[in-house]
This record gives structure tokens, C-alpha cells and sequence, in this order.
């Protein structure tokens, strides 16, 4: 799945950049998330279900367990997109009356706006391995389970995969395909990394009770 879902990724660079397309754009965002979708599920369910849960290689097959989960991504992504127009009004009235330059590193401030954002994704993230392994659960069971534990999600499951990965991409190397390739399926796997640490806190957050050892 991850070589699937490296393969549309250059599909759908390619047609745009023949076409210039926005519907490619779009139909390409859409076909990714589907393909990940099956990715993340089933890497959730190998981790915490067993390899035996899953076939050979990986689910192939729609059910409703992957409505769900794509539903719960569309859900967050809308919530995002929502907070992140007054989050980015406030960032550039403060850059603006504080008279911070726009250029050079001091640009790069601006992009704390995201940091509430992934604090709350965070939050909210341990839906996506509960719905895989077949749980129904809402916001309020998420914000209440992680509790506390907010910013180690964060590191554990953003941070820590995707330092690595930002590192390998800012090399200097030269454009070829076959090399942009494998760049791009190690990236998946980096991905699968942090979707096994979302799965681990999952686990851990949701059975304090059989994790920490009684005195």
C-alpha cells in the first residue's frame, strides 16, 4: 500500500504538471486518501490486532470500519481548516502591529499559528485507532483520554517520524525520478512509524489500568 500510494502521488504530479488541471489536483487529493485510509487501518491493526488481522499485504477491501475512519479524517480536516482562518488573521495582526519582518528566518514565525492546530489533532487523534480495530467512539472520549498527555502525542506521533523525514528531503541532490521515488516510499514509512506510535498511545492511554505495574 505504501507503493501504491507513492505511485499515485507521482501519477497525480505528473497530470498536473501536463495539464496545470485543478481537478486533477483534487481528484488526486481524493484518491490518496482513500489509498490511506486502507494504509493507516491497517497498519493500526497490525499493531494492535496482529498481523493475522490483516491480509498478506495489507486490506484491499472498503467496509464501513473505513467509512468511518475516512469520515473521522474529513471531520478534522474541516475542523482545522475552520480554526485556521481566525488563528492566521491573529498571526498577521500581531506580525503587522509588532512590525516583524517578513523576510529571512524571521518569516517562519508566522507558522506557530499551526501549533494550536496539531495540539488539538493530537488530541483528537486516537479516534482513528479506535475506529480501525472497530470501536465507536467520539471527541469526547478522545479529549478525555488524552488528557494530560497532549504534547507527548504530539512528539511521539508527529515530531519524532517526521523530524527524520524533513531531514532526508532539505539534502541537496539531483532531480532524478527513480531516486525521488524511494524518498518518497521512505516517507511512508516514516508515516507508518508515527501511525505505530499513534496506535502504542492509543494502547497505552486507553488501558492505564493493565500498563502501569501495581505496587
Amino acid at each position: 500500500m505504501g507503493v501504491a500510494l507513492t505511485a499515485i502521488d507521482f501519477a497525480q504530479r505528473y497530470f498536473l504538471r501536463s495539464t496545470g488541471s485543478l481537478w486533477v489536483a483534487w481528484l488526486g487529493i481524493v484518491v490518496s486518501w482513500f489509498a490511506y485510509t486502507l494504509f493507516a487501518v491497517t497498519c493500526h491493526r497490525i499493531v494492535l490486532l496482529g498481523e493475522t488481522s490483516v491480509p498478506r499485504y495489507g486490506l484491499l477491501s472498503w467496509t464501513s470500519r473505513e467509512t468511518r475512519f475516512f469520515g473521522w479524517g474529513a471531520l478534522l480536516s474541516v475542523f482545522c481548516l475552520i480554526a485556521l482562518v481566525p488563528l492566521g488573521i491573529l498571526a498577521w495582526v500581531v506580525g503587522y502591529f509588532a512590525d516583524i519582518p517578513f523576510k529571512g528566518y524571521e518569516r517562519y514565525w508566522v507558522y506557530l499559528w499551526g501549533v494550536p492546530l496539531v495540539y488539538g489533532f493530537a488530541r483528537l487523534a486516537v479516534l482513528f485507532p479506535a475506529t480501525a480495530v472497530g470501536e465507536r467512539r467520539n471527541t469526547d472520549w478522545a479529549l478525555a483520554t488524552t488528557a494530560g498527555n497532549g504534547w507527548r502525542i504530539v512528539f511521539a506521533t508527529i515530531l519524532a517520524p517526521a523530524i527524520p523525514g524533513l531531514a532526508l528531503n532539505a539534502l541537496p541532490y539531483e532531480d532524478n525520478f527513480l531516486l525521488d521515488f524511494l524518498l518518497k516510499l521512505l516517507d511512508y514509512a516514516f508515516v507508518a512509524i508515527g501511525i505505530a506510535a499513534l496506535s502504542l498511545s492509543f494502547r497505552f492511554l486507553s488501558s492505564p489500568e493493565e500498563s502501569v505495574p501495581s505496587a
